[in-house]
């Protein structure tokens, strides 16, 4: 497995910035590929597993995480 450009790998313990600024738990699921085709920036998946959700997010809303950090 590589590792992509923004530095993320499959598993990796994220945050996710909502549109109010506030910050939820993930975790990294990949890169969106489909992107570009639609002409929207770089995204990702991001599972959510608090909230039984996933979701594709803008990369450049997605943060490291510490395991155990809290926001």
């Amino acid at each position: 497995m590589t590792e992509a450009p923004h530095g993320f790998k499959e598993g990796d313990l994220v945050w996710v910035e909502d549109g109010d600024g506030r910050h939820h738990p993930g975790l990294f699921v990949g890169d969106n590929e489909a992107a570009g085709w639609f002409g929207g920036g770089p995204s990702a998946y991001v599972a959510h597993p608090e909230a039984h959700q996933a979701e594709v997010v803008s990369i450049f809303r997605i943060t490291p995480r510490a395991e155990g950090e809290v926001r």
